[in-house]
């Protein structure tokens, strides 16, 4: 697996909260490539016993966000906002691209904001 799991005790930076297995391994790869350390969680699984500890960023969809705010108090990074329609869709690839340079810019600033606001 590219990523640990949420039981783990150490600190990870960020929790991908998505249904979807394969969407979650290509972010949790992409964040990795860049240093974080990675968590995962189908978007389903914050409403149980699931203790939000060590988490910096949250990563979710919109239609989540409300949800994920009011469980686990985290600033969210919503992946749909990194996803366009391309311009010409008879380019290769599908209709939609993905922004990941943007995205990964996004996280990690997000981070760096967390941890200029966390307690000394």
């Amino acid at each position: 697996m590219l990523f640990d799991s949420p039981s783990s005790h150490r600190q990870t930076d960020v929790l991908i909260c998505l249904d979807n297995p394969q969407v979650a391994t290509r972010i949790g790869s992409v964040l990795s490539a860049r240093g974080l350390t990675v968590a995962a969680l189908p978007a389903s699984g914050i409403d149980g016993a699931f203790e939000p500890n060590g988490y910096q960023v949250v990563v979710t969809y919109t239609a989540m966000i409300g949800q994920v705010r009011r469980r686990l108090k985290l600033p969210v990074v919503n992946l749909e906002a990194f996803i366009f329609e391309r311009p010409d869709h008879s380019s290769d690839g599908g209709p939609k691209q993905f922004d990941g340079a943007a995205f990964v810019k996004r996280v990690l600033a997000v981070i760096s904001d967390a941890e200029r606001r966390a307690p000394q």
